[in-house]
């Protein structure tokens, strides 16, 4: 499944979120890599979108 990069930025957003409800421990920490990671990924995802299919 392929998604967009507000997609990715929302699941970010859900990662991120979650973590903040965390304690301090390995499960927050990976909580917190997974929203960068996505986070990441909308970014790359966004500068490699032409131009064209971003006014859409």
């Amino acid at each position: 499944m392929f998604l967009t990069a507000d997609q990715l930025e929302k699941l970010a957003d859900a990662a991120a979120s979650q973590a903040n409800q965390l304690l301090e421990g390995e499960e927050r920490r990976t909580a917190l890599s997974l929203a960068a990671r996505l986070r990441v990924h909308a970014i790359m995802k966004r500068a490699l979108t032409p131009q064209a299919a971003r006014s859409r």
